[in-house]
């Protein structure tokens, strides 16, 4: 499947952000098969991730939780492309129409760029 971006923007984190997923398995999360990985960009509509888990050739979708600034975001996703990287795997997930949670990432985003743009100011500030 050909898969290109139509985003306004991506965001890419200087240090990864942790991320946990489950898989979906007969239309239910299965939470035994929980897992870890790192967030490494993201967009309304999906996002990059780093993981030591192998998901295989037809990966299944996940369930997805990860923290931007201070609230939880609870997102359902496709893989849609992965790579080998170091000793694991990035995959590029897309979330499909899920209009509430593109919105909680915007807000997310939008706090927590303030934030980085407030503690910069104060860091030169101090210099």
């Amino acid at each position: 499947m050909i898969f290109k971006r139509k985003e306004g923007f991506r965001f890419k984190f200087e240090e990864p952000l942790p991320i946990t997923f489950a898989i979906y398995e007969n239309g239910r999360v299965n939470h035994e098969r929980t897992s870890m990985g790192e967030l490494l960009d993201i967009s309304p509509r999906g996002l990059k991730m780093f993981t030591k888990v192998d998901l295989g050739m037809n990966p299944p979708p996940l369930e997805i939780r990860f923290v931007l600034d201070s609230r939880e975001v609870r997102a359902y996703g496709e893989i849609m492309w992965s790579r080998p990287f170091g000793n694991g795997k990035q995959y590029g997930v897309f979330f499909n129409q899920q209009g509430a949670v593109e919105d909680l990432i915007i807000e997310e985003l939008k706090l927590r760029r303030k934030k980085e743009v407030a503690e910069a100011k104060k860091h030169n500030n101090l210099s």
